[in-house]
């Protein structure tokens, strides 16, 4: 019998979060041969200021993109049907969120910290705190079979200083895997080449498409980067001697509602 493949949950809020937050460790553990599922919480249907397309019509659209990208990562990019914008913390989405990520069995979930400046996305934080200790309950939600361990539980990097920063706790280096989150960015092309330049840069949105990828690819570029300025001191007690070659990386806060990830665990995801 062939040995199980560890399994990678990443839960975003809307359906370009679960990938584009976590592209470069989720492209890493795709090349160890981990399986990897995607899930957005809520449809995806308010963003855009195309009111002519919100709602119905850019739900299907934003699930096709969430496709794209996720067969990118060989991976099933589930979209839930709760309203974009109005994602609230209630018991009805935290039990199918525990009988979600049981049926699944991740080794590792990866979200959202707790704050953020959208609600949707403090909220999918909250509900994946709150469904993490009861995955291991046989009483909570009885009808699908308990989790014998808590998965580990990361937070993808946001630059909100309060209550306080982002603690690296796991860092990535991503130099080779820059391109590949370009990629599952330009999947999401309602997002990424049309509601991301509103309301202050709606020229960008008539560009050739080659000139907008191109823009995105120096945005990432910067972003990783300063990442790694940031973080040098993690990046340095972790990389030692290695660290003036790393260039771009991510950065990740270990949740203390998720498993303590062990040293064969945490080299798994940062070498």
């Amino acid at each position: 019998m062939s040995e199980r493949k560890m399994r990678v949950l990443s839960i975003g809020a809307h359906p370009d979060d679960a990938d584009t937050s976590a592209g470069g460790l989720l492209t890493k553990l795709k090349r160890k041969g981990w399986e990897i599922r995607l899930l957005s919480v809520t449809d995806g249907s308010a963003g855009t200021y195309r009111k002519e397309i919100g709602g119905q019509e850019l739900k299907l659209m934003r699930r096709a993109e969430a496709a794209r990208s996720g067969a990118r990562l060989d991976a099933r990019y589930d979209v839930l049907d709760h309203p974009d914008g109005r994602l609230e913390v209630t018991l009805e989405i935290r039990e199918e969120l525990i009988r979600y990520i049981r049926r699944f069995k991740p080794d590792l979930i990866i979200t959202n910290r707790l704050n953020d400046y959208h609600a949707d996305h403090r909220n999918t934080a909250q509900l994946v705190q709150d469904a993490s200790f009861l995955l291991t309950v046989p009483c909570i939600c009885a009808d699908t079979p308990y989790m014998e361990h808590m998965p580990v539980v990361l937070y993808w990097h946001d630059s909100f200083k309060k209550p306080y920063p982002c603690q690296g706790d796991v860092i990535v280096p991503i130099d080779d895997t820059l391109e590949d989150i370009v990629q599952h960015a330009s999947c999401h092309e309602c997002q990424y080449f049309d509601w991301m330049y509103w309301p202050d840069n709606t020229e960008l949105i008539d560009w050739p498409r080659e000139q907008q990828i191109a823009r995105l690819r120096d945005r990432f570029d910067r972003l990783f980067a300063r990442f790694r300025r940031e973080y040098d001191a993690e990046v340095r007690a972790k990389f030692g001697d290695e660290a003036d070659n790393i260039k771009h990386v991510e950065v990740y806060e270990i949740s203390e509602y998720g498993e303590e990830p062990s040293q064969e665990f945490l080299d798994i995801l940062e070498k």
